[in-house]
Order: C-alpha cells, then structure tokens, then sequence
C-alpha cells in the first residue's frame, strides 16, 4: 500500500511540483533561522553507496548496479575523511541512506556504520538493502547496527516476496530496527539520452532532486553525476560535482548550491513507468 501511494504521489507532477516547492521555502527559511541565530547549517539528507554494485539484476536500477560488474566499494579513509568534513560545515544531516547497489556486500560495511554514527550523533541512519543478505546481519555488522541505533530498510522485490516473515523474525529476534516496503512491482525510466530536457522544469516534479549524493570527497543534488557512467561513458557530469574539502566552503553556500538545478537535469525527464524484472546479464 505505501509504495502505491508512493508511487501515486511522484506520478503527479502536481503535487510533486508543490512539495518541492513547500520544501524549498521551509529550508531557505531554515538557513535564514540558523544565520541569524549563528548556528550551523543542517543538511537534511545526505545518501552513499556502500557498494556500487549488487546481487540484484533490476532492470532500469536508478543507480545503474545492475551495469556494475565488478566489486565498488567506498574507501573507508576517505568515507570518513569526507564525513568529518560535513561535520565541520553542518550542524547535523538529519537522515543519511547507505544505499548501492547492494549494501550488505561490503565487509567494511560496520566500520562505515560506526564512522557516520561518530560523525553524526544525532542523524536517521538507515541501510537500505534488497534483504536476500539479511543473514548477514549478525557478529560485528550486528553490533555496529544496534549499537549505532541504524534501521535496516527492506526494499522488497520480487525475489523475496513471501519471505517477509522471517525477515520480521530475524530482526525481531536481534532487536534490529527495520522497516520494510510494500511489494515494488514497478520501476520507473527518467534518462532522456538527447539531452535536451530543460533543468528548471525537470527539477519541479523530480522526486530525486533533494537526494543529495556524496562519493569520494564530492557532492551533487542527486546520484546522476556520479552513476551515468555506468550507464554511457560518452556523457560526463563532472562538472556538477562539488569538492566539499574545497577552501573557504561554507555550509550555508552549499545548501544554496544544491538547491539549485544542474545541468545534467537536461538528461532528465518525467517518470515513465514499467513492471518490475529482471535484466538480462551482459
């Protein structure tokens, strides 16, 4: 039921449009209430691979897994350089995802656990994963989780439909924090390959133009710029990656930057749907 609603919601480009435009007045304001205040910036969402790749073949991945064929994981040392550095410039990230492709792949995944819990006290951390891994979740990655206070998110695909049970039971079972979606019977195609959408209004009903994307030292208002390459390595979004161990950078300038839309918007364009399968292997 919820991703019905989810998904009624981000086909309506109405009301996508609207809430964009709620959101954006409410976090100007924000920044506005913190300057004066002279208190840090807070940055509400913030997303990281914690694998690039996956064990799930989706067609139409929004981050282009299923086209990564070799083991990607974030350097640990630069994953927390990176985070002590948004520390520095924001008083909190209110929600952080580790995402991919498939985050459970990652051995390292409980040092990156215990690195954004240390960087952000306060932050909703969640893990989200497509649960065929959730075995996985005992020894250290068990105690990272609790101790850390994460929640494991269950994107539920076809493959795992009918198993919701003992997912609920080995959560329950660990004390682990979970949530888990509805059935995902669709996925949506967003690429326009010409190139010629126009940014502005691409960026009014896009439901990914707040998942603010961090990878190696750099940020950008969505995953796009650091995913596309999967995808065509004659498109380059280079240009839209922003260095946030750049001198002088000031947390209130980079929330404005990100509010902004990009460029690479233009490759961009309104949600056209598709069932949910299986891609074909390369």
């Amino acid at each position: 039921m919820t991703h019905k609603i989810v998904k009624m919601f981000i086909s309506s480009s109405f009301v996508v449009a609207l809430y964009l435009k709620l959101l954006h007045i409410f976090l100007r304001l924000d920044d506005f209430a913190r300057r004066a205040l002279k208190r840090k910036p807070v940055l509400h969402y913030l997303e990281l691979h914690a694998a690039s790749h996956c064990n799930l073949n989706c067609k139409g991945c929004f981050h282009f897994s299923n086209l990564v064929k070799t083991n990607d994981f974030p350097d640990v040392k630069q994953y927390a350089r990176d985070l002590s550095r948004l520390g520095r410039l924001y008083e909190n990230i209110k929600n952080i995802r580790l995402l991919g492709g498939e985050p459970l792949l990652n051995p390292e995944l409980p040092m990156l656990i215990r690195q954004t819990r240390k960087a952000f006290p306060r932050a909703n951390i969640h893990v989200v994963s497509n649960g065929i891994l959730y075995k996985k979740l005992e020894g250290e990655l068990l105690e990272a989780v609790n101790a850390c206070g994460v929640t494991i998110h269950i994107s539920l695909y076809k493959p795992m439909a009918g198993r919701t049970g003992e997912l609920k039971q080995h959560f329950k079972a660990r004390k682990i924090r979970y949530g888990i979606s509805g059935l995902i019977l669709n996925f949506a195609n967003y690429i326009n390959t010409k190139g010629d959408s126009i940014p502005s209004s691409v960026i009014r009903q896009c439901p990914a133009s707040r998942c603010t994307f961090l990878h190696s030292g750099h940020i950008a208002r969505c995953p796009l710029p650091f995913t596309i390459g999967h995808f065509s390595k004659s498109i380059s979004m280079k240009d839209e990656w922003i260095n946030i161990h750049e001198e002088g950078l000031d947390g209130f300038a980079l929330n404005k930057t990100l509010r902004k839309p990009m460029a690479c918007c233009r490759y961009c364009r309104k949600l056209e749907w598709f069932d949910w399968e299986m891609g074909r292997e390369a």
